[in-house]
């Protein structure tokens, strides 16, 4: 029995959708929330609280970004591992860490906080409090502590492999290396910045991905 020219195409074709989804995800996510990721704790807990309507499409997104981004990492990274063995594979590591990381995060801390802020009558102070003893368990201290730093180094490894292979448009190599300064600036900046970095991201992913 012979296999058809089809049959054989349509994998690569539909796992090269996957690996924008994760980004995509995470820019639905800053377009969703309620408040700036730079506002102070008596900022964006009451902003949080009152907007839930855009933090349970904020959480979705989350979801989403949990489901997708890991598989879409790897499909990516073994296609920057073809590229450059090295850069890749270490590109492929480090994504794949720090999306793991990102996903185990989640939206727990955002949905402690705000169900701490009606439980409490809006006592900021002492939601902080609360958010404090969660920051003093392990596991989410080292999500937090790997997620951004990974994301950040796996991405611009892989775009430095397929700079390298040759096999990509420049430019995509290029947005690839650039969005996540883009990401931690709009961070500190806007929402809509953050998530602006992260359109970047998944364009240069869904570029690469059709290499």
């Amino acid at each position: 029995m012979t296999t058809t020219p089809a049959a054989v195409a349509a994998p690569p074709r539909l796992t090269a959708l996957l690996p924008p989804l994760g980004p995509l995800a995470m820019a639905g996510w800053a377009f969703a929330v309620p408040y700036q990721l730079s506002a102070p704790a008596p900022v964006w807990i009451p902003q949080a609280a009152a907007g839930t309507g855009r933090l349970q499409v904020a959480f979705v997104m989350l979801l989403l970004f949990a489901v997708v981004a890991v598989p879409g990492a790897i499909v990516l990274g073994l296609r920057a591992r073809r590229a450059s063995r090295r850069t890749g594979t270490a590109g492929l590591v480090l994504t794949v860490l720090g999306f793991g990381a990102a996903a185990f995060s989640g939206a727990g801390y955002d949905a402690t906080a705000v169900a701490a802020h009606r439980v409490l009558g809006g006592q900021v102070p002492q939601v902080e409090r609360l958010l404090g003893e969660l920051d003093g368990f392990a596991a989410p201290l080292l999500a937090g502590a790997l997620f951004v730093p990974c994301m950040a180094a796996g991405a611009i490894l892989m775009g430095i492999a397929f700079w390298r292979g040759g096999g990509t448009p420049r430019w995509a190599a290029i947005a690839m290396v650039a969005a996540f300064p883009v990401i931690l600036a709009g961070g500190a900046v806007s929402t809509l910045a953050n998530g602006c970095g992260w359109l970047l991201l998944a364009t240069a992913f869904w570029r690469a991905s059709r290499t």
